[in-house]
């Protein structure tokens, strides 16, 4: 499980969290984001959301759940999955961004799985606030 906690969608940036909180100062709708997130769910070749272009390994991952969660000008994302690539979850993470602030239609994700084209995906969002809380594996 990955946790990319508080996202600070509010007019000021903390200075206190400047480095564990990722300030973006305009309104994201939540509910496309949480509607772009169920696209993402399942077993999945994520070409689109690996930064690395000359990975030999298979980049067919599953997700098992994305939550996003807002609490004030606070939205968090907890990922959970099999695995994940080089980057993953910071471009997943920036193409919700995209698709809450209007950029991407949340009906487009299917099209961006498909396409296996990093270029059609969101940008990478900088690591701030991104936390690994959890990893399981099996006996």
């Amino acid at each position: 499980m990955l946790k990319l906690k508080h996202i600070c969608v509010g007019k000021k940036p903390d200075v206190f969290n400047r480095r564990t909180v990722l300030h973006y100062c305009a309104d994201l709708d939540v509910n496309a984001m949480k509607k772009a997130a169920e696209y993402l769910k399942g077993e999945h070749d994520f070409m689109s959301f690996c930064s690395n272009k000359r990975t030999k390994k298979s980049t067919v991952r599953k997700i098992y759940d994305i939550e996003i969660i807002k609490d004030g000008d606070e939205i968090s994302f907890i990922f959970k999955g099999n695995g994940f690539l080089y980057n993953m979850v910071r471009i997943i993470a920036g193409t919700l961004v995209a698709v809450g602030s209007g950029k991407i239609k949340p009906e487009e994700i299917k099209d961006i799985i498909e396409s296996r084209d990093r270029t059609k995906a969101g940008k990478t969002l900088v690591p701030n606030g991104l936390t690994l809380m959890e990893v399981n594996y099996d006996k």
